[in-house]
This record gives structure tokens, C-alpha cells and sequence, in this order.
């Protein structure tokens, strides 16, 4: 198994008076997205050679298969990927959000397609296409 990129530090609610606050990540290098993700529509089943991804799903609706088991997470739910983990993620009937944090070099040529909906399996990842 992967080290963990948190060093054991998980996400932490801070609950104040106007609303809370998610603590994902503090102190550390990492690049962060906000995936959004369109009803009907998936992703590629991909995975990465040498970054982790941390996802913290934001709506409900997201269905996320990791290493062949799919799962329905529900809102501030958490997911580790590691290096070499096969994922995908889409939304059957509402869109949904997500952030991702990824710990490591962010680069486009870390991600390999292993079967795709568009026909771009194998093909290296532009920053446009996802």
C-alpha cells in the first residue's frame, strides 16, 4: 500500500456559528480541482503511474467505481486514490461536484486511459479533454 500523502491527517469539520468550515488539506504542496460532472456522463476508467488523488464529493448523485467496487458516497465523503488505482466517476440523474486534491507533480502524461466513452483509450491526457 501507498504512504499516505496527509500523513494520517484526516478532513475536519469546524463548526461555527454562521456555517462549517472543511479543513481538507493544510500545509502541503498539492494541486487542487473542482470537478463538475454532467447527468449521463462519466469519466475515463484511468489511473495515475505516480500521484495520490484525494477526492471530497460535495453533492449527492456522484457513483465512483475504485479498483472494480462502486460506490455511492454521500456529501463530504472522502476517497484516497493511490497510485495504480483504477477509477471512474459520473452521475446517473443530477449533476454533481467534487474538489480534487492531488498530491504530487500534477502532469498530464500521469494519467493512463484504460477504457473510455469518447474513443480516447490509450491516448495521453490533454488539459482540455479530461
Amino acid at each position: 500500500m501507498t504512504s499516505d500523502p496527509r500523513s494520517g491527517k484526516k478532513t475536519q469539520q469546524s463548526v461555527r456559528p454562521w456555517g462549517d468550515i472543511f479543513m481538507i488539506v493544510r500545509n502541503q504542496r498539492c494541486s487542487v480541482d473542482l470537478t463538475c460532472v454532467r447527468p449521463g456522463s462519466r469519466s475515463s476508467l484511468h489511473s495515475h503511474g505516480t500521484r495520490s488523488e484525494l477526492f471530497h464529493i460535495l453533492d449527492p448523485g456522484a457513483v465512483l467505481e475504485i479498483n472494480g467496487e462502486t460506490i455511492r458516497p454521500e456529501p463530504h465523503n472522502e476517497f484516497l486514490i493511490h497510485p495504480g488505482d483504477r477509477h471512474l466517476f459520473w452521475a446517473e440523474h443530477e449533476p454533481f461536484r467534487m474538489l480534487v486534491v492531488c498530491f504530487g507533480e500534477w502532469d498530464a502524461a500521469d494519467q493512463e486511459r484504460h477504457e473510455d466513452d469518447y474513443g480516447r483509450e490509450g491516448t495521453p491526457l490533454a488539459l482540455d479533454d479530461g
